[in-house]
């Protein structure tokens, strides 16, 4: 298979909840669904699944299509077509444990990875609300450039939640900035034995390409900040400024149109709102 380069890419999801806490084991899968607008003028919201495991003292959080590509990469390699049924809007990955993370992401046709401590400093609030049958309470922290606010259940005795947010009496049910650019919401919750693999480079869209590159993190935003500024044309070259081959290029705008190659990109949002 060639190299597959996936730019502009929208999901959609729906909804529901269940909770199954029936069994002893302490490890959690926690499904959400991902509100967001995609660019700083999105008039409208998009949605995307995710998925939290939380096993022993560690966690992982990624989209339910790179799940999927875990899954299909220990049978065999991608295909184009496996790529287009689970769309993602960001190769990103988190791993956590405690106040440790480490995230990796794929630009264009590269794989980054850094690490960082996150402590987060949340104020509690006098506040109770009913999810999903759960009774929880509120938080709020100034996190990335945003004000969050978040609701987590002490029912469920887990300092996670979704991205990088954590360090509450419980698991965090609903979390978004005050702005409603983003917004996570638990649809379901498991109890039982849950796995993720070790083999990270198998989430994404690999094929023998470059390994994750451990790098800064100021540096990290400085690259993602750049390549997003670039139109599609750029794009395609910077991520293909080392191959001899050209690599398939999937494209695909909003209204399943050709989008114009040499448009100036839209400013996109990020969970991180650095200037």
């Amino acid at each position: 298979m060639k190299k597959i380069i996936v730019l502009f890419l929208l999901i959609t999801c729906s909804h529901g909840f269940s909770h199954e806490i029936t069994t002893n084991s302490t490890d959690l899968s926690v499904s959400y669904t991902m509100f967001y607008k995609k660019h700083i003028t999105s008039k409208s919201t998009q949605t995307a699944n995710t998925t939290l495991i939380v096993k022993d003292q560690e966690s992982l959080f990624t989209f339910e299509g790179m799940m999927n590509f875990n899954q299909i990469q220990k049978e065999r390699a991608l295909t184009t077509a496996d790529v287009l049924m689970n769309k993602v809007p960001v190769h990103f990955l988190i791993k956590s444990k405690g106040d440790q993370v480490e995230h990796f992401e794929t630009i264009g046709s590269d794989s980054y990875s850094f690490k960082e401590k996150v402590n987060h400093s949340w104020k509690l609030i006098d506040r109770d609300t009913l999810i999903h049958g759960f009774v929880c309470k509120k938080a709020i922290l100034n996190y990335a450039g945003r004000e969050w606010n978040a609701w987590y259940a002490p029912e469920i005795p887990v300092s996670v939640g979704p991205y990088k947010f954590h360090g509450l009496p419980g698991l965090i049910m609903a979390i978004n900035d005050r702005e409603h650019v983003f917004s996570f919401i638990a649809n379901e919750v498991k109890k039982g034995h849950f796995v993720f693999d070790s083999k990270i480079e198998d989430y994404f869209i690999k094929d023998g390409g470059k390994p994750f590159e451990s790098i800064n993190k100021d540096e990290f935003y400085k690259i993602r900040k750049k390549f997003s500024e670039m139109t599609i044309n750029e794009k395609i070259k910077y991520s293909n400024r080392d191959e001899a081959a050209i690599p398939e290029i999937i494209v695909q705008g909003q209204q399943q149109n050709s989008p114009r190659l040499n448009t100036n990109a839209n400013k996109k949002n990020y969970i991180e709102r650095i200037e």
